[in-house]
């Protein structure tokens, strides 16, 4: 499990997300994972396109970054899920709790709205 941070427009980062989010790899990417959402004070988007296998723990991780980033007044909008992950995200109703769409692009324009 990997993430890379990229700055957009100085407003809000993108955050993307490959390999599988589950049991063994959470812990190796939570405490940096949240402290990049919480450090930059910024709206985000997660761009889930290469990520693989989502587990309880993943979609745990994914709620508490967008709890901190919605303490400090910003949004958390996912985009590019894969189809196994996307089922997993409305199967547990992620989705309505976070706004998941299908490109980059509507992830910016849910932010701006």
């Amino acid at each position: 499990m990997t993430f890379e941070v990229v700055e957009i427009d100085g407003q809000a980062q993108k955050i993307v997300l490959a390999g599988r989010l589950d049991t063994g790899t959470v812990g190796q990417v939570e405490t940096p994972f949240t402290a990049t959402l919480a450090a930059s004070g910024k709206s985000a988007v997660l761009d889930l396109t290469g990520l693989d296998f989502l587990s309880s723990l993943g979609i745990r991780l994914l709620l508490s970054g967008a709890r901190v980033v919605s303490r400090r007044g910003g949004k958390v909008v996912l985009f590019g899920a894969q189809p196994m992950v996307a089922e997993v995200l409305t199967a547990m109703a992620l989705d309505q709790v976070l706004p998941l769409v299908a490109t980059e692009e509507e992830a910016l324009a849910r932010l701006a709205a």
